[in-house]
């Protein structure tokens, strides 16, 4: 098991390391050293130390830092001279570098999660102006079409819907990040007529599909239109719904949900809270009634490390408004 410790100039670990845990969940092998004002190279190699002394014996450990030559890369390079091989460092520290490497490290060897964060912290600089600037350039030309796809074209039939999950968001970090992995899909479907019909919101929906998987932005009447054609049955698909009713709609229409995880339905005048992550309207409340009598499990969780919380007719009535 590789150890992370994230350490940077000021706060700016801790706020990382705090936003990582809202996209992948907490990780326990995760440290957090501040370089604050007043500072100085050894009170950095202290607390290194410090962190150090608490894991398991000659397990490696990986320093992820900010600037190359500041005081936090200088004081990890001491550190990493006296343990030798099992330690290492990789410096321009970011989020979608640090996601990566969470997600990486439980299989990975020590010079494997390197060259995850190294490739990863070039790969997600990207500009809204030429958002089809392929991760990889040598990418084929298909695969960087296929992403920014309105139709499904290529992509279409009684698949198996490896995860239903309610999220206003559609496609965004957590899903691109934990569950696209978790339940190991060969596409994702973003359902959602509003979305589907404004162009802006579809492309830069598609720009966040994760490098392998094929993306797809359709209304609900296309989405239940492809489920029953059976040229693509056993096709492992994620759908994304923004709302409940969308899921009933769904069901409605023929498509076998039997599990719904609802991940994040953000704030809206006059709703209430289900979680720190879940808030519902009246016509909420009453699509996910509806579901609960159609024999559908209900569940809260907003990534895949989170343990589940059931979404229970009880709490359901509780709601006042």
């Amino acid at each position: 098991m590789t150890h992370l410790i994230v350490a940077t100039h000021g706060k700016f670990s801790e706020e990382l390391v705090n936003s990582a845990a809202m996209v992948y969940g907490e990780d326990e092998n995760t440290h957090v050293v501040t370089f604050l004002p007043g500072e100085g190279g050894e009170h950095l190699v202290e607390k290194y130390k410090a962190i150090i002394a608490t894991l398991p014996e000659n397990e490696p450990v990986l320093f992820l830092v900010d600037l190359f030559g500041g005081s936090p890369y200088n004081a990890a390079s001491r550190v990493a001279t006296e343990r030798g091989e099992n330690t290492d460092i990789v410096t321009g520290v970011s989020l979608p570098m640090l996601l990566e490497v969470l997600d990486a490290k439980d299989d990975a060897s020590l010079p494997e999660l390197v060259e995850t964060a190294k490739e990863v912290g070039v790969a997600a600089v990207k500009s809204f102006r030429q958002p089809k600037e392929a991760v990889k350039p040598a990418a084929p030309k298909a695969v960087v079409e296929e992403k920014t796809a309105a139709k499904p074209t290529a992509l279409s039939g009684n698949m198996n819907i490896s995860l239903l999950r309610i999220d206003d968001r559609l496609i965004h970090g957590q899903v691109a990040t934990s569950w696209a992995k978790a339940v190991k899909c060969e596409a994702i479907f973003a359902i959602s007529d509003e979305v589907a019909n404004d162009d802006l919101r579809r492309e830069l929906l598609l720009q966040i599909v994760p490098e392998g998987l094929k993306g797809y932005v359709i209304t609900v009447d296309k989405a239940i239109k492809v489920y029953h054609n059976p040229k693509y049955a056993g096709k492992n698909i994620l759908w994304l719904v923004t709302k409940p009713a969308d899921a009933l709609r769904l069901i409605e229409g023929g498509v076998k949900i039997d599990k719904i995880n609802v991940g994040g339905m953000t704030y809206k005048d006059g709703n209430k809270l289900l979680s720190d992550a879940v808030t519902v309207g009246k016509a909420d409340v009453e699509a996910f009634k509806k579901l609960l009598e159609l024999g559908v499990d209900l569940s809260m969780q907003k990534v895949a490390s989170n343990p589940k919380v059931e979404l229970t007719l009880k709490k359901l009535n509780d709601i006042q408004f």
